[in-house]
């Protein structure tokens, strides 16, 4: 039998004594939904509204409690957000994720930003892959471009942004340059919103979609003061980043104020409590400890260069406390109390 997706190693994951940062931490990346037993298990989580079952969330939010996450921001559709913020209060913040399909009108785009409006939330989110750019929706599509403008207007001042993907799929899923593009190519239409709003503050998910070129990252945030990237994605960041251990860490220690914690785990009907424990368990791993060994996780995206070990390495950044407890929290709080660039 193949040992689980969550624990290929067979780790004890109560052993947490590598945790160095006592203070508690704020997930601004997840996907906390109302699940449904005959749900898809791809495309956009959630959606069943009151009808949903509640079960997946409690078992989440639950299990976050144990590593320290005071607060947590999800992303869902509309109808979620009532029977969510009624049973979790405070514990939630609300991100928007403003989609529509290639064929659709604008019209559905702005409808659904005005659900998100009516119901408060404090962030709007667009997601913008190769695989939308391939299909005419790049990160800077007009469409994009007014929901800023009319969330703006409406007392918005956080958005954030899934831009490219990992250099490994633009090796596999992403090789037809002509039909995809090259990866840093995708990033012109994050300078192009940047500069358009410079007013308002952009979190750049996934560290900006980019953790394998900490170079880039630092020119991101030398061009941009209101830019801020966010750690979600843990199978992508425990694979790049331990690769890249002594620049990212020397980046983040050289801006503390501009990185944000998130996880990016999204509820599933039939998800097991393990795997919310080892993405919250990799994590605090990565950044505050100097633990160095096999990830728990597998990972289907990891090619060994040469020299590399056959399995993915996750090596600990052990960020100095005063850090921790920006990257963990207070930049988040920043982020929604301070004025507008």
């Amino acid at each position: 039998m193949n040992p689980p997706e969550y624990n290929i190693t067979g780790l004890d994951y109560a052993q947490r004594s590598h945790f160095r940062y006592a203070g508690p931490l704020i997930d601004v990346h997840s996907h906390i939904t109302t699940t449904e037993l005959n749900e898809s298990t791809s495309g956009f989580p959630g959606g069943a509204g009151r009808a949903g079952s509640l079960a997946q969330a409690e078992t989440q939010l639950a299990v976050a409690r144990t590593f320290g996450i005071a607060r947590t921001y999800t992303m869902c559709p509309p109808q979620d957000i009532p029977p969510l913020r009624e049973r979790f209060g405070s514990l939630l913040g609300f991100n928007g994720p403003v989609h529509k399909e290639p064929d659709e009108p604008n019209d559905v785009a702005y409808r659904v930003l005005d659900q998100f409006l009516e119901q408060g939330v404090e962030i709007i989110k667009f997601w913008g892959p190769p695989r939308m750019s391939a299909a005419g929706q790049p990160v800077d599509a007009p469409w994009r471009l007014e929901v800023v403008r009319r969330a703006r207007m409406a007392g918005v001042k956080v958005f954030m942004l899934h831009v490219s993907d990992p250099d490994a799929w633009f090796e596999t899923a992403y090789t037809d340059i002509l039909r995809y593009g090259t990866k840093q190519e995708h990033y012109y239409g994050l300078h192009l919103l940047l500069r358009m709003f410079p007013d308002v503050h952009w979190i750049g998910a996934h560290l900006a979609g980019d953790p394998e070129h900490p170079e880039h990252l630092e020119e991101l945030l030398e061009l941009y003061p209101n830019l801020y990237f966010d750690t979600s994605a843990t199978k992508w960041q425990v694979r790049e980043v331990s690769r890249q251990r002594d620049a990212i860490r020397r980046l983040v220690c050289k801006h503390p104020t501009r990185f944000l914690f998130g996880v990016d785990l999204l509820t599933r009907h039939t998800q097991v409590r393990e795997h919310y424990i080892s993405r919250y368990w990799c994590q605090r791993t990565l950044w505050e400890s100097d633990w160095d060994g096999h990830s728990p996780i597998a990972d289907g995206d990891y090619r060994p260069k040469p020299g590399e070990p056959p399995q993915v390495q996750l090596r600990g950044l052990g960020l100095p406390e005063e850090v921790l407890w920006q990257v963990y929290h207070d930049n988040v709080l920043r982020l929604f109390t301070r004025r507008r660039p």
